[in-house]
Protein backbone atom coordinates (compact mmCIF):
# COMPACT_ATOMS: atom_id res chain seq x y z
CA UNK A 1 0.00 0.00 0.00
CA UNK A 2 1.51 3.31 -0.87
CA UNK A 3 1.40 6.21 1.18
CA UNK A 4 -1.36 7.64 -0.10
CA UNK A 5 -3.41 4.94 0.19
CA UNK A 6 -2.76 4.15 3.80
CA UNK A 7 -3.55 7.58 4.45
CA UNK A 8 -6.99 7.56 2.82
CA UNK A 9 -7.91 4.07 4.80
CA UNK A 10 -6.55 5.56 8.08
CA UNK A 11 -9.24 8.43 7.63
CA UNK A 12 -11.65 6.05 6.74
CA UNK A 13 -11.09 3.98 9.78
CA UNK A 14 -11.13 6.72 12.01
CA UNK A 15 -14.36 8.24 10.26
CA UNK A 16 -16.06 4.42 11.41
CA UNK A 17 -14.55 4.50 14.79
CA UNK A 18 -15.41 7.71 16.00
CA UNK A 19 -19.84 7.33 15.46
CA UNK A 20 -19.08 3.81 17.92
CA UNK A 21 -17.39 5.93 20.17
CA UNK A 22 -20.32 8.69 20.35
CA UNK A 23 -22.62 5.88 20.18
CA UNK A 24 -20.59 4.08 23.23
CA UNK A 25 -20.65 7.76 25.19
CA UNK A 26 -24.39 8.02 24.54
CA UNK A 27 -25.14 4.03 25.95
CA UNK A 28 -23.42 4.72 28.87
CA UNK A 29 -23.74 3.20 31.40
CA UNK A 30 -23.87 -0.08 29.38
CA UNK A 31 -22.37 -2.35 31.78
CA UNK A 32 -22.23 -2.69 35.68
CA UNK A 33 -20.47 0.74 37.49
CA UNK A 34 -17.60 -0.20 40.51
CA UNK A 35 -17.09 2.04 43.16
CA UNK A 36 -13.95 1.52 45.20
CA UNK A 37 -13.64 1.99 48.74
CA UNK A 38 -10.39 1.63 50.34
CA UNK A 39 -11.56 1.11 53.56
CA UNK A 40 -13.71 -1.87 55.63
CA UNK A 41 -17.46 -2.83 54.96
CA UNK A 42 -19.28 -0.89 57.71
CA UNK A 43 -17.49 2.00 58.35
CA UNK A 44 -18.93 5.57 57.83
CA UNK A 45 -17.12 5.65 53.77
CA UNK A 46 -18.78 1.97 53.14
CA UNK A 47 -22.16 3.27 54.37
CA UNK A 48 -22.07 6.26 52.02
CA UNK A 49 -20.64 4.71 48.97
CA UNK A 50 -23.85 2.56 49.14
CA UNK A 51 -26.31 5.25 49.87
CA UNK A 52 -24.39 7.31 46.89
CA UNK A 53 -24.78 3.94 44.54
CA UNK A 54 -28.01 3.06 45.48
CA UNK A 55 -29.12 6.36 44.02
CA UNK A 56 -26.86 6.82 41.16
CA UNK A 57 -28.10 3.04 40.20
CA UNK A 58 -31.54 4.29 39.79
CA UNK A 59 -30.83 7.37 37.93
CA UNK A 60 -28.45 5.42 35.46
CA UNK A 61 -30.18 2.24 35.20
CA UNK A 62 -27.15 0.13 35.93
CA UNK A 63 -25.99 -1.52 38.91
CA UNK A 64 -23.23 0.52 41.23
CA UNK A 65 -21.33 -2.48 42.81
CA UNK A 66 -19.42 -1.59 45.83
CA UNK A 67 -15.48 -3.05 46.08
CA UNK A 68 -14.27 -2.64 49.37
CA UNK A 69 -10.15 -2.69 48.93
CA UNK A 70 -8.56 -2.00 52.74
CA UNK A 71 -5.32 -0.72 53.63
CA UNK A 72 -3.04 2.68 53.65
CA UNK A 73 -5.34 4.74 55.10
CA UNK A 74 -7.51 4.36 52.14
CA UNK A 75 -4.66 5.02 49.77
CA UNK A 76 -5.20 0.91 48.59
CA UNK A 77 -8.50 1.98 47.03
CA UNK A 78 -7.38 5.59 45.95
CA UNK A 79 -4.14 3.94 44.27
CA UNK A 80 -6.52 1.11 41.98
CA UNK A 81 -8.84 3.99 40.79
CA UNK A 82 -6.40 6.65 39.85
CA UNK A 83 -4.95 3.72 37.12
CA UNK A 84 -8.37 2.70 36.16
CA UNK A 85 -9.63 3.36 32.45
CA UNK A 86 -11.52 6.55 32.52
CA UNK A 87 -14.40 5.21 31.15
CA UNK A 88 -16.98 5.96 33.65
CA UNK A 89 -16.89 2.32 35.00
CA UNK A 90 -14.98 2.40 37.91
CA UNK A 91 -15.25 5.52 40.56
CA UNK A 92 -14.23 5.93 44.16
CA UNK A 93 -14.99 7.30 46.98
CA UNK A 94 -12.34 9.94 48.25
CA UNK A 95 -12.14 11.05 51.81
CA UNK A 96 -9.94 13.90 53.81
CA UNK A 97 -7.80 10.68 54.29
CA UNK A 98 -7.20 9.52 51.12
CA UNK A 99 -6.77 12.62 49.26
CA UNK A 100 -5.45 14.62 51.72
CA UNK A 101 -4.48 13.21 55.14
CA UNK A 102 -1.91 10.68 53.84
CA UNK A 103 0.50 13.00 52.50
CA UNK A 104 1.56 13.57 56.07
CA UNK A 105 1.44 9.81 57.26
CA UNK A 106 2.74 8.02 54.37
CA UNK A 107 6.63 8.77 52.97
CA UNK A 108 5.42 7.93 49.66
CA UNK A 109 1.93 7.80 47.88
CA UNK A 110 1.77 6.56 44.50
CA UNK A 111 -1.02 9.14 42.83
CA UNK A 112 -1.31 12.29 43.41
CA UNK A 113 -4.81 13.82 44.23
CA UNK A 114 -4.51 17.23 42.69
CA UNK A 115 -3.66 15.20 39.06
CA UNK A 116 -4.44 12.03 38.85
CA UNK A 117 -8.19 12.19 39.42
CA UNK A 118 -11.29 13.29 37.95
CA UNK A 119 -12.98 15.93 40.72
CA UNK A 120 -16.89 14.70 40.60
CA UNK A 121 -18.47 16.24 43.70
CA UNK A 122 -18.40 16.55 47.34
CA UNK A 123 -20.99 13.91 48.36
CA UNK A 124 -21.08 15.13 52.43
CA UNK A 125 -19.48 16.27 56.04
CA UNK A 126 -19.75 15.31 59.29
CA UNK A 127 -17.78 15.92 62.58
CA UNK A 128 -15.69 13.11 63.99
CA UNK A 129 -17.18 12.55 67.91
CA UNK A 130 -15.41 11.82 70.85
CA UNK A 131 -17.15 9.19 72.80
CA UNK A 132 -16.42 6.56 75.85
CA UNK A 133 -17.70 3.60 77.43
CA UNK A 134 -20.90 3.91 78.64
CA UNK A 135 -20.22 1.85 81.75
CA UNK A 136 -17.58 4.10 83.54
CA UNK A 137 -18.23 7.37 85.45
CA UNK A 138 -18.20 10.16 83.17
CA UNK A 139 -20.93 12.04 81.14
CA UNK A 140 -18.89 14.86 80.44
CA UNK A 141 -16.05 16.73 79.08
CA UNK A 142 -14.99 17.66 82.46
CA UNK A 143 -15.42 14.66 84.03
CA UNK A 144 -13.61 12.88 81.42
CA UNK A 145 -10.78 14.91 81.92
CA UNK A 146 -10.32 14.44 85.41
CA UNK A 147 -11.19 10.50 84.77
CA UNK A 148 -8.29 10.84 82.56
CA UNK A 149 -5.89 12.76 84.69
CA UNK A 150 -6.39 9.88 87.93
CA UNK A 151 -5.45 7.64 85.45
CA UNK A 152 -2.14 9.43 83.96
CA UNK A 153 0.62 7.89 85.69
CA UNK A 154 -0.28 4.69 84.26
CA UNK A 155 -1.61 6.44 80.87
CA UNK A 156 -4.80 6.12 79.04
CA UNK A 157 -5.29 4.23 75.51
CA UNK A 158 -7.16 6.21 72.60
CA UNK A 159 -8.38 3.94 69.72
CA UNK A 160 -8.83 5.11 66.65
CA UNK A 161 -10.05 3.06 62.52
CA UNK A 162 -6.31 3.49 61.54
CA UNK A 163 -2.95 5.07 61.51
CA UNK A 164 -2.74 8.08 60.01
CA UNK A 165 -6.54 8.81 59.12
CA UNK A 166 -9.04 11.82 60.57
CA UNK A 167 -9.75 9.70 63.88
CA UNK A 168 -6.02 9.57 64.66
CA UNK A 169 -5.13 12.50 64.19
CA UNK A 170 -8.00 14.17 65.97
CA UNK A 171 -6.88 12.39 68.99
CA UNK A 172 -3.05 13.45 68.51
CA UNK A 173 -4.64 17.09 68.26
CA UNK A 174 -6.53 16.35 71.40
CA UNK A 175 -3.62 15.14 73.11
CA UNK A 176 -1.40 17.92 72.39
CA UNK A 177 -4.45 20.44 73.19
CA UNK A 178 -4.75 19.02 76.66
CA UNK A 179 -1.05 17.48 77.30
CA UNK A 180 -3.01 14.23 79.00
CA UNK A 181 -0.28 11.01 78.73
CA UNK A 182 -2.26 9.28 75.75
CA UNK A 183 -1.13 6.60 73.83
CA UNK A 184 -2.84 5.59 70.31
CA UNK A 185 -4.29 1.97 69.46
CA UNK A 186 -4.73 1.77 65.73
CA UNK A 187 -7.64 -0.98 64.71
CA UNK A 188 -8.40 -2.24 61.15
CA UNK A 189 -11.91 0.12 60.81
CA UNK A 190 -14.68 1.32 62.33
CA UNK A 191 -16.13 -1.56 63.84
CA UNK A 192 -13.00 -3.31 65.68
CA UNK A 193 -12.11 0.39 67.31
CA UNK A 194 -15.83 0.44 68.70
CA UNK A 195 -15.38 -2.97 69.71
CA UNK A 196 -12.08 -2.04 71.97
CA UNK A 197 -14.62 0.80 73.39
CA UNK A 198 -17.06 -1.58 74.17
CA UNK A 199 -14.39 -4.22 75.87
CA UNK A 200 -13.13 -2.05 77.61
CA UNK A 201 -9.65 -1.88 76.26
CA UNK A 202 -9.14 1.53 75.72
CA UNK A 203 -10.62 4.64 77.18
CA UNK A 204 -11.96 6.64 74.74
CA UNK A 205 -12.50 6.92 70.70
CA UNK A 206 -12.52 9.77 67.75
CA UNK A 207 -14.63 8.16 65.15
CA UNK A 208 -16.83 9.57 62.25
CA UNK A 209 -20.47 10.06 63.42
CA UNK A 210 -22.51 8.11 61.33
CA UNK A 211 -20.45 4.93 62.89
CA UNK A 212 -20.76 5.55 66.28
CA UNK A 213 -24.54 7.60 66.14
CA UNK A 214 -25.99 3.51 66.81
CA UNK A 215 -24.19 2.65 70.23
CA UNK A 216 -24.85 6.24 71.35
CA UNK A 217 -28.92 5.81 70.63
CA UNK A 218 -28.72 2.39 71.90
CA UNK A 219 -26.85 3.48 75.22
CA UNK A 220 -23.66 1.51 74.77
CA UNK A 221 -21.22 4.33 74.51
CA UNK A 222 -21.71 7.79 75.79
CA UNK A 223 -20.75 11.18 73.45
CA UNK A 224 -18.58 13.74 74.97
CA UNK A 225 -18.32 16.12 72.17
CA UNK A 226 -18.18 16.80 68.41
CA UNK A 227 -15.30 17.80 66.76
CA UNK A 228 -17.34 20.52 64.25
CA UNK A 229 -17.53 24.32 64.72
CA UNK A 230 -21.38 23.68 65.38
CA UNK A 231 -23.44 21.39 67.09
CA UNK A 232 -25.13 18.92 64.91
CA UNK A 233 -28.85 18.79 65.07
CA UNK A 234 -28.74 14.96 65.58
CA UNK A 235 -26.90 15.31 68.85
CA UNK A 236 -28.04 18.19 69.90
CA UNK A 237 -27.49 18.29 73.14
CA UNK A 238 -23.49 17.11 73.02
CA UNK A 239 -21.23 20.09 72.78
CA UNK A 240 -18.54 20.90 70.48
CA UNK A 241 -14.78 20.97 71.90
CA UNK A 242 -15.16 24.82 71.45
CA UNK A 243 -17.89 24.85 73.35
CA UNK A 244 -15.67 23.12 76.96
CA UNK A 245 -12.88 25.34 76.12
CA UNK A 246 -10.44 23.85 73.44
CA UNK A 247 -10.27 27.00 70.99
CA UNK A 248 -10.07 26.38 66.95
CA UNK A 249 -10.14 22.69 67.47
CA UNK A 250 -12.43 22.31 64.10
CA UNK A 251 -11.86 18.58 62.47
CA UNK A 252 -14.40 17.69 59.95
CA UNK A 253 -14.71 14.39 58.02
CA UNK A 254 -16.10 14.33 54.31
CA UNK A 255 -16.65 12.43 51.64
CA UNK A 256 -16.50 12.88 47.74
CA UNK A 257 -16.82 10.83 44.21
CA UNK A 258 -13.87 10.45 41.92
CA UNK A 259 -13.01 8.90 38.89
CA UNK A 260 -9.62 8.53 36.75
CA UNK A 261 -8.39 11.63 35.48
CA UNK A 262 -9.65 11.81 32.13
CA UNK A 263 -12.75 10.74 32.60
CA UNK A 264 -14.63 10.32 29.43
CA UNK A 265 -17.35 13.51 28.50
CA UNK A 266 -19.75 11.33 27.53
CA UNK A 267 -19.52 9.54 31.45
CA UNK A 268 -18.84 12.98 32.83
CA UNK A 269 -21.72 14.61 31.65
CA UNK A 270 -24.19 11.76 32.42
CA UNK A 271 -22.28 11.56 35.85
CA UNK A 272 -23.08 14.83 36.82
CA UNK A 273 -26.18 15.01 35.94
CA UNK A 274 -26.87 12.29 38.34
CA UNK A 275 -25.29 14.23 40.96
CA UNK A 276 -27.16 17.16 40.36
CA UNK A 277 -30.53 15.33 40.61
CA UNK A 278 -29.35 14.11 44.08
CA UNK A 279 -28.56 17.58 45.06
CA UNK A 280 -31.97 18.15 45.05
CA UNK A 281 -34.08 14.77 46.39
CA UNK A 282 -34.96 15.40 49.49
CA UNK A 283 -35.43 12.08 50.78
CA UNK A 284 -31.17 11.01 49.72
CA UNK A 285 -30.32 14.01 51.67
CA UNK A 286 -32.66 13.44 54.31
CA UNK A 287 -30.79 10.01 54.81
CA UNK A 288 -27.34 11.60 54.55
CA UNK A 289 -28.56 13.53 57.62
CA UNK A 290 -29.98 10.60 59.65
CA UNK A 291 -26.21 9.47 59.31
CA UNK A 292 -25.36 12.72 61.71
CA UNK A 293 -23.70 13.97 58.09
CA UNK A 294 -24.59 17.18 56.19
CA UNK A 295 -25.43 16.91 52.81
CA UNK A 296 -23.07 18.51 50.63
CA UNK A 297 -23.27 17.91 46.57
CA UNK A 298 -21.82 20.91 45.29
CA UNK A 299 -19.74 19.61 42.15
CA UNK A 300 -16.11 19.66 40.72
CA UNK A 301 -14.94 23.29 42.06
CA UNK A 302 -15.59 22.70 45.43
CA UNK A 303 -13.91 18.96 45.75
CA UNK A 304 -10.58 20.66 44.21
CA UNK A 305 -11.22 23.29 46.82
CA UNK A 306 -11.05 21.04 49.55
CA UNK A 307 -8.55 18.91 48.59
CA UNK A 308 -6.33 21.77 48.00
CA UNK A 309 -7.51 23.09 51.14
CA UNK A 310 -6.73 19.76 53.33
CA UNK A 311 -3.32 19.05 51.35
CA UNK A 312 -2.24 22.61 52.74
CA UNK A 313 -3.53 22.80 56.12
CA UNK A 314 -2.68 19.14 57.63
CA UNK A 315 1.18 19.40 57.37
CA UNK A 316 1.22 22.52 59.53
CA UNK A 317 -1.22 20.94 62.21
CA UNK A 318 0.67 18.15 62.19
CA UNK A 319 4.04 19.68 62.77
CA UNK A 320 2.09 22.36 65.65
CA UNK A 321 1.58 18.83 67.24
CA UNK A 322 4.86 17.57 66.74
CA UNK A 323 3.54 14.26 65.13
CA UNK A 324 5.75 11.66 64.02
CA UNK A 325 4.63 8.66 61.50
Amino acid sequence: MNKRNFLIAGSAALACALPLSAAQAADYPAKPVKIIVGYPPGGTTDLMARLVGLQLQEALKQPFVIENKPGAGGGIGADLVSKAAPDGYTLGLGTAGNLALNYVSYPKIPYDSRKDFSALSVLATMPNVLVVNSKIPVKNYAELIAHLKRKDKKGSFFASTGTGNGPHLTGEFFKARTGLNLSHVPYQGAGPAITAVLGGEVDMLFDNLPSVLPFIQSGKVRAIAVTSAARVPVLAEVPTLQDVGLKDFVVDAWFALVAPAGLEKGAREKIDKAIAGLASNEAFKESIRKLGATPNLTGEAELKALIEYERERWPTLVKQANLKF
